[in-house]
């Protein structure tokens, strides 16, 4: 039996897409629903995309719930210009997956993620890898149920390093910083996956070739982590980060990130996510921030998984 229920709230781009695999291809993890919200795609794409990859591995009977459409203090969602060019036009890399069957639920993600909080408490891991926007909702609905949980991650952020979305922002922070501000400043203790993680885990078009070679399933989600690999960081000798996968992967096995740096952090206008100045010197560190990464185990792990996934599809 799995270990662990698990929400994912994503933008389901290319990355997210492959998150999710990841999470049906883990025997330890019961993955209870999809969240989502915008950010590499909008929402509405978002949906049909989770649908999408839920259909491709036969997982009709797990949920998709609509979250926000936009970011605090924004009137409406508009999509970035690197966007199409790293997830494709349809966020997935331009792979048609066809129309999905199912449809959305009825209940919000704010709703779904709040009481499945109150009903599973610490059995339960919620792990964000998009704008925050939907989780800044659930804590201004009801904090106290998400204090229940066992754990909360975060893939969003950058500290020693320069963002992927500006000089300063990294994409999920930098999409909805206000919300990101609430999150931080909340007193919800969070697994945080910035950059200087995720983009140590680097995958090549070449360790997951023989994807397209197991069958349909397998071919699908070869292009769609193609056409990523290809765009993202410059070329299929550099490859592309696993960015939400990690976020997932560290959700289960925290041990996989090899230096947790404990801290306080906040988000400011610009989407820089830093160190609180006035918190430097509490004893209690609300938040552990993901530096350094066995990039070699958790690449091993998730082709295993994935590979195994794809076979029984």
């Amino acid at each position: 039996m799995p270990e662990t229920k698990m929400i994912i709230d994503c933008d389901t781009g290319v990355d997210d897409a492959l998150a999710i695999t990841y999470i049906l291809a883990d025997p330890k993890i019961q993955l209870l629903g999809v969240t989502t919200t915008y950010g590499n795609i909008d929402v509405d794409s978002s949906i049909r995309n989770s649908l999408s990859i839920l259909e491709l591995f036969h997982q009709k009977d797990i949920g998709v719930y609509r979250g926000a459409d936009h970011a605090y203090g924004k009137d409406s969602y508009v999509r970035g210009n690197k966007s199409p060019l790293v997830h494709g036009h349809n966020g997935i890399g331009d792979v048609d997956l066809g129309t999905p069957e199912n449809k959305e639920e009825e209940k919000s993600a704010v709703d779904f993620i709040i009481e499945s909080a109150r009903r599973y408490k610490e059995e339960l891991h919620l792990v964000f890898v998009g704008p925050l926007t939907n989780l800044a909702d659930c804590i201004r609905k009801d904090v106290e149920a998400l204090k229940l949980v066992g754990n909360i991650t975060i893939m969003g952020g950058a500290l020693t390093l320069q963002g992927n979305k500006s000089v300063y922002a990294e994409a999920n922070i930098g999409s909805d910083p206000l919300a990101a501000k609430e999150v931080f400043a909340s007193p919800l203790h969070l697994s945080i996956i910035p950059l200087d993680a995720t983009l140590k885990t680097l995958f090549k078009v070449s360790d997951i070739a023989h994807f397209k070679d197991l069958n349909k399933a397998g071919k699908d989600i070869y292009d769609i982590a193609h056409f990523y690999y290809v765009h993202e960081l410059g070329g299929e000798d550099v490859g592309g980060a696993m960015h939400d996968p990690l976020a997932a992967y560290a959700s289960i096995d925290p041990s996989v990130i090899t230096n947790w740096f404990p801290c306080n952090l906040t988000a400011e206008e610009n989407g820089r996510t830093i160190g609180t100045f006035q918190e430097l010197n509490l004893e209690e560190k609300r938040h552990r921030v993901a530096l350094d990464v066995d990039a070699k185990r958790f690449t091993k792990e998730y082709i295993r998984l994935v590979t195994d996934l794809i076979q029984r599809s």
